[in-house]
């Protein structure tokens, strides 16, 4: 709302006067304008509702009605929902016509020149409307991409970051945690027989007849290597006879002899041709002492 003051100023400098047929609408307009609304052009005309004044301010066109019984019709029209704007003049008049969406008004007037002027201003405010909505619209764009860019930028070194990270704690890991050989092949073994039941495998079952039969192998096998060993005595016990002859036990020497060389083998019935030649020599002795030929 404004003063009395105001609106006649501003009339004063477009050059509108006040006369009978618009007094009541000029009065109304100290309550339908805000503070600091310019108005630009004014001009008086009829539309299908009767006689009315139309104004056009910076922001708005305004349709102003006041009837003599106190009927009040106004109409507002911002530039920015104008879709189509018509104009025609004739000898005697112009009429104009201003299509916002849902509503479409039909203005005549005699002053062709006031509703030239007009119509010529409600234009450019729609450029002006209209050309400060695009570079909004750029802005808004402009500052979006910059965002995303910043956006970008940060993930990708947040990501990196993170890699960063996991490559040091596993080379850490690796350098702290590392199990022994036997380990390893333990956890290998263990591995290498789960793979193996996953895949559907059976172990054997070892029950006690198993172990009985184990144990009884290696029961035979033990006994097996007694055998042996005892007969590799007898064979050595034989060679022995058959170069000693049968009285070496009792001749004390000859086991004293043949104890002291030392690189005979007692348990094996391998000998060498000198360990052989050696061991005659008491035998020919004894056989020539009592007489025996060989």
């Amino acid at each position: 709302m404004v003063d009395r003051e105001y609106i006649e100023s501003q009339l004063k400098k477009i050059g509108f006067g006040r006369g009978r047929i618009n007094r009541a609408e000029i009065k109304e307009l100290e309550n339908i304008l805000i503070p600091d609304e310019i108005i630009y052009e004014c001009v008086n005309g009829y539309y299908d509702g009767g006689m009315a004044l139309l104004v056009a301010t910076d922001i708005r066109a305004l349709l102003i009605d006041k009837k003599i019984m106190g009927f009040l019709n106004v109409e507002d029209i911002r530039f920015d929902m104008i879709s189509d704007l018509d104009y025609s003049h004739r000898i005697f008049g112009a009429q104009i016509s201003i299509n916002s969406g849902m509503s479409k008004l039909i203005f005549k007037s005699y002053n062709q020149v006031r509703l030239r002027k007009t119509i010529g201003h409600i234009q450019q405010r729609m450029s002006e409307i209209k050309r400060e909505q695009n570079q909004h619209v750029e802005v808004q764009k402009q500052h979006l991409e910059d965002i995303n860019k910043q956006l970008q930028m940060y993930l990708l070194a947040q990501h990196n970051e993170l890699q960063r990270n996991s490559v040091n704690v596993r080379q850490s890991l690796q350098e702290k945690v590392r199990p022994s050989p036997q380990l390893s092949d333990y956890l290998f073994a263990q591995r290498l027989l789960e793979d193996f039941k996953s895949k559907g495998g059976v172990l054997p079952k070892t029950d006690e007849k198993d172990k009985q039969q184990q144990s009884s192998e290696i029961a035979h096998v033990s006994l097996v290597t007694d055998s042996d060993n005892k007969l590799r005595e007898e064979m050595i016990e034989a060679g022995r006879q058959e170069v000693f002859g049968k009285n070496e036990e009792s001749n004390p020497k000859t086991q004293s002899l043949f104890d002291e060389i030392p690189h005979i083998n007692k348990q094996g019935i391998e000998i060498s041709f000198f360990r052989i030649a050696c061991a005659k020599i008491p035998y020919l002795l004894n056989s020539r002492r009592y007489n025996q030929s060989l």
